[in-house]
């Protein structure tokens, strides 16, 4: 403690009697102290001298109009004033712990007290924010849990009418690393900017970690820059909806976050927020892997966890400083975590290929020469389905060489090469088929311009239609019209490929390919590997 701090314990400053000094912050100090006239604990907080007149007038002017906030979980404004020069605000002493201090001694929350915690934080938010506050400080220190587990939202001291402009020499104030990109910049007050810092702390107590650990300027240039990273890399428990939320909550443009306290309140109580559920009853839901085991949650909660500052202290470290009073006791065990359904991702993958390769496969007994034709054209245009989606994935390029491949083997055996050299329209069709499918496959995967991409969309299917006419034409006998024979042995191919169930046979390949597709696009509740997750087969 310095000078000053030590000849104010003790001493009286306006109505209080100043005890000890419980915590500091970025405005000022605050202390326990007891409030003579009405003979009780208070939290009393002093801003700096160092502030300038305008700041400290408007942080007072604040304090003034959240003392009209008549919430149960924010923490009650008495008195406001200023003694010797010093300003104070007298507040409401919680007998508790912040956020910041609870992880810190019990490792992570489990997701239904991180739920329980936010959705009162938000509820304290909706109050201010109905009265023009932003608090524009939400943050792990500034929740505070009591001993019977009640939330409180404390710190109104930089709070700011919403849409308000700076005072003059006013820098930006509160903490770095839990601030919205906007705030950060210096823009006007705004709610969702407060609903921004809901989803970082909301990510920190979830994980024991900061959204982006570093020095504060460091974290301000990654909340700018950076998208979020999913809560469920760290813990894969966490529901996709809550997942979602805090996703959303943590979006740069405040235009695309839930827009009011009242909206975020809402998905809160939704169906799923604890338990992924499906509505439709598709067994193809993938839910999430059960909890670790008891070993591994033990191991996380005794390992290292960065405070609320950047900095790294043992689980089993004291409350921070800036807790307004002696940490709680235990809290109360929570209820067990639903248990997940059976079933595995893998054994229903391997029942839907065996299942998909028998639909497909029973109509090819019947199979006829001219399903080479077609497998010419389609494998040849089939490529173009790989330019979308992500093209940098690294099984798209053997597969679109393997389909243009594919598609020239099918040519190859309908025309039953080696054999007879065809004519020389057929040979000029033939090579512009075969670059024009290969082409599509290499701008399509290997291009880097959206051009190249658009070019090779249009080349596939005219490669196709090209090695088709080629197949058709191959043998055209001395002394007849090429365009004869294509107009006389177009209809006939197609007639006896058709009546033959052709289109049955590639029908059904495409809607395995196209069902495949579909599986591998169902989102698990991580960005990990989805071994081990589970299907819900009890719908």
């Amino acid at each position: 403690m310095d000078t000053e701090t030590d000849s104010l314990v003790g001493q009286t400053l306006g109505p209080c009697r100043i005890e000890a000094l419980v915590g500091r912050g970025g405005m000022g100090r605050v202390y326990r102290a007891r409030h003579v006239a009405l003979d009780r604990t208070v939290a009393l907080k002093l801003v700096d001298q160092s502030a300038s007149a305008a700041l400290r007038d408007a942080v007072l002017a604040e304090a003034r109009a959240a003392a009209k906030l008549d919430d149960p979980r924010i923490v009650a404004v008495y008195e406001v004033g200023e003694d010797r020069g010093l300003p104070y605000i007298v507040m409401q002493w919680v007998d508790g712990e912040g956020l910041d201090a609870r992880v810190r001694r019990t490792g992570p929350l489990t997701p239904a007290e991180a739920l329980a915690i936010m959705r009162e934080t938000v509820t304290a938010l909706r109050a201010a924010h109905a009265a023009g506050l932003v608090h524009c400080d939400v943050k792990p220190p500034n929740i505070l849990v009591d001993g019977r587990g009640a939330v409180k939202l404390a710190d109104f001291g930089i709070a700011r009418q919403a849409g308000s402009s700076r005072a003059a020499g006013e820098s930006v104030t509160g903490s770095f690393h839990f601030m919205s990109p906007e705030q950060a910049l210096g823009a006007p007050p705004d709610p969702r900017s407060d609903l921004y810092a809901v989803g970082s702390t909301w990510y920190f107590v979830l994980t024991g970690q900061m959204l982006f650990p570093g020095s504060p300027m460091d974290a301000l240039v990654r909340h700018r820059e950076e998208l979020a990273p999913d809560v469920r890399l760290l813990r894969p428990e966490v529901t996709e909806k809550t997942a979602s939320l805090i996703r959303r909550l943590l979006a740069k443009d405040p235009a695309e976050r839930p827009q009011t306290a009242d909206a975020v309140l809402r998905e809160m109580a939704a169906v799923g927020m604890l338990l992924d559920t499906d509505s439709s009853g598709s067994p193809f839901r993938i839910l999430p892997a059960p909890p670790p085991e008891v070993a591994g949650m033990a191991a996380m909660a005794t390992a290292p966890v960065p405070d609320a500052d950047g900095g790294r202290a043992p689980a089993a470290a004291p409350a921070a400083a800036m807790t307004f009073g002696p940490q709680s006791p235990n809290p109360a065990p929570l209820p067990p975590e639903p248990e997940q359904t059976l079933g595995s991702r893998r054994t229903f993958l391997l029942m839907f290929g065996l299942l998909g390769l028998v639909a497909v496969g029973w109509p090819w007994r019947s199979a006829v020469a001219e399903d080479w034709v077609a497998g010419a054209a389609f494998l040849s245009a089939f490529p173009l389905l790989l330019t979308f989606g992500d093209r940098r994935a690294l099984w798209r390029k053997p597969a679109g060489v393997a389909l243009w491949a594919g598609a020239l083997a099918c040519l190859a055996r309908y025309v039953g090469l080696p054999g007879p050299v065809p004519p020389l329209e057929t040979l000029i069709v033939v090579s512009l088929g075969a670059l024009c499918s290969g082409g599509a496959v290499y701008l399509g995967l290997w291009g880097t311009d959206a051009e190249e991409v658009l070019w090779s969309r249009g080349l596939a299917p005219l490669g196709g239609i090209l090695l088709a006419l080629a197949a058709l034409t191959w043998s055209v006998p001395e002394g007849r019209g090429w365009t004869d024979v294509l107009t006389a042995e177009s209809p006939r191919i197609f007639r006896a490929w058709w009546s033959a169930g052709g289109a049955w046979r590639w029908g059904g390949l495409a809607a395995l390919a196209a069902a495949t597709a579909a599986v591998r696009r169902i989102k698990t509740v991580s960005q990990k590997p989805a071994e081990g997750r589970k299907l819900n087969w009890n719908r």
